[in-house]
């Protein structure tokens, strides 16, 4: 009997830090942790980019395991985009591109998803972004936010 409730214990710990990239106080610790600029919780949005194409020919079902799921972070001066685990979780994984170099940004809706392009160091980016998600839902709302204040800007 205690040895299970050892386990339970053990199980919700680990639970816990599942998602920790779609938890805002993790991720506001996190750009402490790794001296960000200062946290806006309504700067931050889910993306992903998607597996090449020649992937999925030679990969199939496994090509998902390319997909690069990451948070894009804006603000005035530079996009940052930070890099999560298959479990969501946040990872060392950090890209910081300031914004005067990027060039092409813009956002294409969908009915379900989005579409950020943008492109850096003459390489188009191709971000797919939810309109929604059901684990965040803050999202929603830092969508809107950062079409108004940052894409439609500098587009």
């Amino acid at each position: 009997m205690i040895r299970i409730f050892i386990q339970n214990t053990n199980l919700i710990t680990l639970e816990t830090h599942m998602n920790s990239g779609l938890k805002l106080e993790q991720i506001k610790t996190y750009f402490e942790q790794h001296q960000l600029p200062a946290f806006d919780s309504s700067s931050i949005i889910y993306g992903m980019i998607n597996a090449k194409a020649w992937q999925y020919a030679l990969f199939s079902g496994l090509a998902t395991l390319c997909i690069k799921h990451l948070l894009i972070y804006f603000n005035a001066e530079k996009m940052i985009l930070i890099g999560l685990s298959l479990s969501a979780d946040l990872t060392e994984s950090i890209t910081i591109i300031p914004m005067t170099k990027i060039s092409a940004l813009s956002f294409k809706r969908g009915i379900f998803r989005g579409e950020i392009t943008f492109t850096f160091e003459q390489k188009k980016y191709h971000i797919k972004v939810p309109n929604f998600i059901v684990a965040a839902k803050w999202h929603k709302g830092n969508l809107k936010n950062i079409l108004e204040r940052y894409i439609i800007r500098y587009s």
